[in-house]
């Protein structure tokens, strides 16, 4: 008996087996569709634009968008304004393609997007804007000639320096060093005079020739020279002595310890100063490695007994290299600067709020236009 059950069940099993239905059959997905002749891309839309309600004419780097056109399978490449997209990050559905834009932009000009497929190659106008450089100005104004400078700002890695870009002192092209996205290095030419200047060139978007100038060695306008000339008298417990050309300060100093430092000489000639917000005052300096200044340690600068700048520099620590540092000359100097071979009086007022033990050093200060 328990024989016969068995042979009934298994031709049970049989007959549903013979009775469904492939809903399936003839059915292929979107994404396998085979392409009838060359793509075609009739539109640009951000993946977040499920409703396709406004169309794009540029995007930019790292975005996803939403591709509309016809005959978009069988992507073999894709490339945004010459840059090859990674097509490992694309999914393309017949009419429609979700696309990465790379990470990595070309200085070529075509501006377009190319879509190649098994059964050819179109173009669609597209703009990718790469990011404007931006130069902030040398990390130390005062290398030696010979070493290398650090020029700090934004997307020098994008600019090609050496290539499309260039840098360079009297018309000598540099040999770089470095480069990343917010700083590029390069050696400064041994023999090269102080107060010549760096000249970076590069092109924008539409090819327009862009440059930015950075100084080296500026030393026609620095205040105090060789310091044989200059009177320092201070006020504190703060140390202060005059080294090879720069100030040394040290000291350990309880909390709200009141020091000043006034360096006095004859103001030197920096010709018409008209409005002093066109001015700066730049300056390096330089901290022990184990003695960076603090919010607890903060400077304050004033130009014959002006109101007070206060210098928030919250943590500075240089590691022992010089930095250039800038500062407003209008807000140390609301009482104006005193005409050429007139004394002036640039004091620097040291006022840590907590227990502070001080090592750092200050040279070329120097009053220069922006």
């Amino acid at each position: 008996m328990k024989k016969i059950y068995l042979m009934v069940l298994a031709a049970m099993t049989m007959v549903s087996c013979t009775d469904i239905v492939d809903y399936d059959e003839g059915y292929t997905p979107a994404s396998e569709i085979e392409n009838s002749s060359a793509p075609e891309i009739t539109a640009v839309y951000d993946v977040a634009d499920t409703e396709m309600a406004h169309p794009l004419t540029e995007g930019e780097m790292g975005q996803m968008l939403h591709l509309v056109g016809k005959n978009l399978n069988n992507l073999k490449a894709l490339s945004f304004n010459t840059v090859e997209a990674d097509i490992k990050e694309t999914y393309t559905y017949g009419d429609d393609a979700y696309v990465v834009v790379p990470n990595r932009l070309s200085l070529a000009h075509d501006n377009t997007i190319s879509y190649t497929t098994d059964k050819g190659t179109c173009s669609f106008p597209f703009i990718i804007p790469f990011p404007s450089l931006t130069v902030n100005g040398a990390e130390c104004e005062f290398v030696n000639a010979g070493d290398i400078m650090k020029v700090t700002g934004k997307n020098f890695d994008i600019y090609k320096f050496g290539e499309v870009s260039h840098i360079t002192i009297a018309g000598k092209e540099l040999a770089i060093e470095n480069v990343s996205a917010d700083a590029i290095e390069f050696r400064i030419p041994d023999g090269t005079p102080d107060n010549s200047t760096i000249t970076l060139s590069w092109e924008d978007q539409e090819g327009k020739t862009l440059m930015a100038e950075v100084p080296f060695r500026p030393t026609q306008n620095l205040l105090y020279g060789d310091m044989t000339d200059m009177n320092l008298s201070k006020d504190g417990p703060v140390n202060v002595s005059k080294e090879d050309g720069y100030l040394h300060f040290t000291g350990s100093f309880d909390a709200w310890s009141w020091n000043t430092i006034d360096l006095s000489r004859n103001m030197i000639d920096v010709g018409e100063m008209g409005d002093l917000n066109d001015w700066v005052v730049k300056f390096e300096i330089m901290t022990a490695d184990s003695y960076p200044l603090t919010e607890a340690s903060p400077l304050q600068w004033s130009f014959n007994w002006s109101k007070e700048y206060r210098w928030e520099m919250g943590t500075l620590n240089t590691h022992g290299q010089w930095r250039t540092i800038t500062l407003p000359l209008a807000e140390m100097a609301n009482k104006g600067i005193p005409a050429a071979g007139k004394w002036m009086t640039l004091r620097i007022i040291f006022q840590p709020t907590a227990e502070y033990d001080a090592d750092f050093s200050i040279a070329n200060i120097r009053i220069v236009r922006k």
